[in-house]
């Protein structure tokens, strides 16, 4: 079987690089390892475009946030599949919050992205907001599984998914092609998250992953229809229920659920509702990151058939899509450009 590309891992990075690929003609096989869990199989999916801790805009969301909104509602038109919900985001403010909020807001130039001014009559029941709450207008979430899910079906239907864990012994890198069991491919891209960590080919890229944990609760009567943020995020679903998130640990990089983690986020929660909320579940995930908070991209400089695509990280939905549609655009020869504080080589660099 001769494809153009294999795409290692189908989690959010693996399934926005594949969509990008088809969609400019291309063919490809993507094996995804069964027994992997992967940080997109928990995620929350928030979309926010502004740091709270400092109060700037996220890495590179000017050029990103209209590309993002593109690519999930192509890809609603490709699944047949709700995939994209904006939502804003509130804030909820402190006593000295709300100084800060207009004055960085300003400085920083978040206008396109929030209210410049903090709603200081702003209410909900069952929630106190005493200090107001401000308001990030360009925000949402994505519904990650499903989106997997409905992308991983369409690719077994195009013949272009295995759901097998490669094995690196069975790889043969030739001049001018890898092969793999009965696929040729021209190059082969690793979008394995977490995993990518015991590629032997990536050895020298530092990656510092941390552990994430969120809850799924129905809290009856809240009924909220905005995204609520103090702390911790209180995400409404549907039906009842909400996403609590999220937990970060970077030293204890496993799968289980903790019950330092549920404590940590209830405690959270409750200072933002007095509602007692029922647990439904609680997950685990380790989320791709670099030593520099980066995603990782490219080919190897001495090995060009084998690149990567990863370390997407907690704002891997809102950056994707725009890393993506550019990485895309390099492989294909448009372009010879991928950004320097997300291009493999800074691990290569000669002294």
């Amino acid at each position: 079987m001769e494809v153009n590309y294999i795409i290692v891992g189908q989690g959010l990075a693996g399934t926005l690089l594949a969509n990008e690929l088809i969609r400019q003609g291309k063919s490809l096989v993507v094996f995804n390892d069964p027994d992997q869990i992967k940080s997109s199989d928990i995620a929350a999916g928030l979309i926010n475009p502004v740091v709270f801790r400092r109060m700037t805009k996220s890495w590179m969301v000017d050029n990103a946030f209209h590309q993002m909104e593109e690519t999930y509602r192509q890809l609603e038109g490709l699944l047949h599949q709700k995939l994209y919900y904006p939502i804003p985001i509130c804030r909820i403010l402190g006593q000295d919050d709300v100084a800060l909020w207009k004055t960085k807001a300003l400085a920083n130039r978040l206008g396109d992205y929030l209210d410049m001014e903090p709603q200081i009559n702003h209410q909900y029941d069952g929630i106190a907001t005493p200090f107001g709450i401000g308001k990030i207008t360009k925000a949402g979430r994505v519904d990650i599984q499903q989106l997997i899910s409905s992308f991983t079906e369409f690719l077994r239907k195009k013949d272009s998914f295995r759901n097998e864990k490669i094995d690196f012994e069975k790889l043969q890198i030739k001049s001018d092609m890898v092969c793999y069991k009965d696929v040729t491919a021209e190059k082969i891209i690793f979008c394995e998250g977490a995993a990518a960590s015991f590629n032997p080919y990536f050895k020298k890229l530092k990656f510092k992953h941390s552990k994430g944990e969120i809850l799924e609760l129905e809290i009856p009567g809240l009924n909220l229809n905005e995204i609520v943020s103090k702390e911790v995020f209180v995400m409404p679903v549907g039906d009842d229920r909400y996403r609590i998130g999220a937990t970060y640990r970077w030293d204890e990089l496993n799968m289980e659920i903790t019950t330092s983690a549920r404590e940590e986020l209830l405690s959270k929660l409750n200072d933002i509702i007095h509602e007692l909320p029922e647990i439904i579940n609680q997950k685990a995930g380790i989320r791709p990151t670099m030593h520099d908070r980066k995603p990782v991209i490219g080919f190897l400089e001495e090995i060009p058939q084998i690149g990567i695509f990863n370390g997407l990280g907690s704002k891997g939905v809102l950056l994707g899509p725009y890393q993506a549609f550019q990485f895309t655009d390099y492989i294909l020869g448009n372009s010879t450009y991928i950004h320097p504080e997300a291009n493999i080589n800074r691990y290569f660099k000669k002294n």
